[in-house]
C-alpha cells in the first residue's frame, strides 16, 4: 500500500547534543528532503543542545513561530502542525504544548527513542556497580556542558516532570522504540550493557533492552507504534554505525518516517 502524506506542517525536533545544518550537518539525516520529495511540507528548528527541557521547549516555540512566519498579533488564521521529536526533542515537544498563547495548533506529538521515564545514563544509577559508574563517566566526559539537559532527563526528574506535564486533550500522542546488540567497538557499547543488564526497582521502565541510550520502555508513550531495529540512538535519524564489527544494521531511516507521517495523515487527519 502506498504511503498517504499530510497536509499539515511536520515539525522535527531534534535531540540531545543536536542541531541541524552545523557544519553541513543535518541531524535528521536525508529526512528533511526525502518528506519534501513527497510532497511534505516539513521544518526543523534548532534549540540548544545541552538546555534545559524549558529552555529548549521555549526556543522550540520561537522557532517554529519565526519559520511558520508567525508574528506577535498578526490576523493570520493559526496552522497546524505535527511534531516529531527524537530523544529529548519528544520530551520538549511534551512541555511545549503546556505554554500560554501558541501561535499554532499542535495535532500530534510523535515520540522516537526518547527517554518518557528517564534514563540511567543520564543519573549514573546508584543501582549501577563502581565499574559501571567509571565507565558512564568516561562516556559522559564526552558530553561537557550538558548538565542541565542530563539532570532532567534522570528516571527520578522525569517521574516529576510526567505528573506535572501530562498529556494534553485533542492532541495524539505516538512512540516507537528501538534497540540493538552493539559489538565491543560501537560508541554506545558500554551504555548498552549498563542499561540491559542493570535495574532499579524505583524506575523499571528505565531499564532492558534499548538502544544503547534510552530503554524500550522508557521509550513508551501514548500510542505505542511499535519496535524499530535493529538500529542505535543515532541510527533511527539516520546516522548508525554500520559494519561487520559495529552492530548498527543498514536501517531505512527514511522508510520510517514516511511511515509515521503516514500514521498522522490518516489517523489524525483523517486521510485514505
Amino acid at each position: 500500500m502506498p504511503y498517504i502524506y499530510p497536509d499539515n506542517y511536520i515539525v522535527l525536533c531534534h535531540g540531545f547534543l543536536g542541531t541541524d545544518g552545523m557544519m553541513g550537518i543535518n541531524y535528521f539525516r536525508g529526512v528533511k528532503a526525502d518528506l519534501e520529495s513527497q510532497g511534505c511540507k516539513v521544518v526543523v528548528p534548532k534549540v540548544s543542545m545541552t538546555g534545559s527541557i524549558d529552555e529548549r521547549a521555549g526556543q522550540l516555540n520561537a522557532q517554529i513561530n519565526d519559520l511558520l512566519g508567525l508574528r506577535p498579533g498578526a490576523s493570520t488564521s493559526r496552522p497546524d502542525v505535527h511534531l516529531i521529536g527524537h530523544s529529548m526533542g519528544g520530551l520538549d515537544a511534551r512541555r511545549l504544548v503546556h505554554m500560554p498563547d501558541l501561535r499554532f495548533n499542535v495535532l500530534s506529538i510523535t515520540t522516537i527513542s526518547t527517554p518518557h521515564y528517564g534514563s540511567p545514563i543520564a543519573s549514573l544509577s546508584d543501582s549501577l556497580g563502581v565499574l559501571s559508574r567509571l565507565q558512564c563517566k568516561i562516556l559522559l566526559g564526552l558530553l561537557s556542558g550538558s548538565g542541565k539537559a542530563m539532570n532532567d532527563m534522570t528516571p527520578q526528574n522525569m517521574a516529576h516532570f510526567n505528573a506535572n506535564y501530562k498529556d494534553v486533550a485533542g492532541i495524539k500522542y505516538y512512540s516507537v522504540t528501538s534497540k540493538f546488540d552493539p559489538k565491543i567497538n560501537h560508541l554506545f557499547f558500554i551504555s548498552n550493557k549498563h542499561i540491559k543488564n542493570q535495574s532499579d526497582p524505583r524506575y523499571p521502565e528505565a531499564f532492558g533492552e534499548n538502544d544503547g541510550m534510552v530503554s524500550v520502555g522508557s521509550a513508551k508513550w501514548g500510542e505505542y507504534l511499535g519496535l524499530e531495529g535493529d538500529t542505535s540512538h543515532i541510527g533511527v535519524v539516520g546516522w548508525g554505525i554500520t559494519g561487520i564489527t559495529a552492530g548498527d544494521s543498514n536501517y531505512d531511516t527514511e522508510d520510517m518516517y514516511r511511515r509515521l507521517v503516514h500514521n498522522v495523515a490518516r489517523k489524525v487527519e483523517g486521510k485514505a
